[in-house]
């Protein structure tokens, strides 16, 4: 059990109830994050639960179990593969995020859409603050969540509340309330990041009265989750393949490392001895040429830092 898990549990309640003065509606996955944030907020108003997916996905699976077991209603938006497709061009032509984003931020903008109550919640944040990526555990040495946090709200303005604005809605974050952040910035990174990562969070969830079936469920991200990488991916026509050759193998490594995204699917990366071959999928040129320059402008600080160290 996490030290200091009583005051971090009281402070997730009061990020928590902090937007909870009105009915919300929670962008619900089943896994702790959203979970824990739909089970307190049940308890200081009312809720609305919607989760995503293309029939048969994990999330919905996953929503159904977790929805049953705290007793909360929910709804359930099931989506043919080609209905998320038109989704995710819709968000495209109205939102501007490179092609990972598309794929992970598509159920958030369908739950918007679905929306009843004008607070929209999420588990956003929780990943960077409490050290879920598992790629935080392939190099742990190299993780700064201080920075994954910091650049996440840079980022949020853009996407999240971007969506949320789309359908005059507000956005609420609790796990990236100044309060939660400067408390959980306190517990050691080796705490957070080990085991199947979140330990701290899982700590507080349980003693809050969350199960710990659903406290302990291990990360699957949304695009992963939802059905929406596997329904876009199919989607896509063009491709741009590339080859980068570095000094030597341990510069490769660390670019690999540094631009792999947490989940694979909108650039493919293969690195053998000190190349990386790059193969970059979009359905739209537009989106190959952005992807690319978001790839390319990744792999060049990544590379300058490992020169200049």
């Amino acid at each position: 059990m996490s030290r200091n898990v009583n005051e971090l549990a009281k402070t997730i309640v009061n990020s928590v109830n902090g937007f909870c003065n009105d009915p919300v509606t929670v962008s619900f996955s089943g896994g702790v994050d959203s979970a824990l944030v739909a089970y307190l907020a049940a308890k200081k108003c009312k809720v609305q639960l919607i989760a995503v997916g293309t029939v048969g996905s994990h999330d919905i699976e996953a929503a159904k179990t977790a929805a049953k077991d705290m007793d909360l209603e929910l709804e359930i938006v099931e989506m043919k593969s080609e209905e998320m497709v038109k989704e995710g061009k819709i968000l495209a032509n109205t939102v501007e995020l490179n092609e990972q984003e598309i794929e992970f931020m598509l159920p958030f903008w369908i739950v918007a859409k679905k929306a009843k109550n004008k607070i929209l919640l999420c588990g956003q944040g929780a990943d960077e603050l409490f050290g879920g990526y598992q790629r935080f555990r392939r190099e742990p040495e190299k993780v700064n969540l201080k920075k994954e946090v910091r650049d996440l709200l840079k980022r949020i303005p853009e996407r999240e509340e971007a969506i949320t604005k789309e359908f005059k809605l507000k956005l609420g974050c609790p796990y990236l309330e100044k309060d939660l952040i400067d408390i959980v910035e306190k517990i050691s990174t080796e705490e957070k990041i080990s085991g199947i990562g979140k330990g701290p969070l899982r700590d507080a969830a349980i003693v809050l009265g969350l199960s710990e079936k659903i406290a302990n469920r291990g990360k699957k991200a949304a695009q992963y989750g939802s059905g929406s990488q596997k329904a876009i991916r199919k989607s896509k026509k063009h491709k741009m393949n590339i080859t980068l050759t570095f000094e030597n193998k341990k510069i490769a490594k660390s670019v690999d490392f540094s631009t792999s995204p947490e989940n694979k699917g909108w650039v493919k990366l293969e690195r053998s001895g000190n190349e990386i071959k790059v193969e970059i999928a979009s359905s739209t040129i537009e989106g190959l040429k952005r992807t690319m320059d978001d790839f390319l402008e990744c792999a060049t600080v990544a590379y300058q830092v490992n020169i200049e160290q």
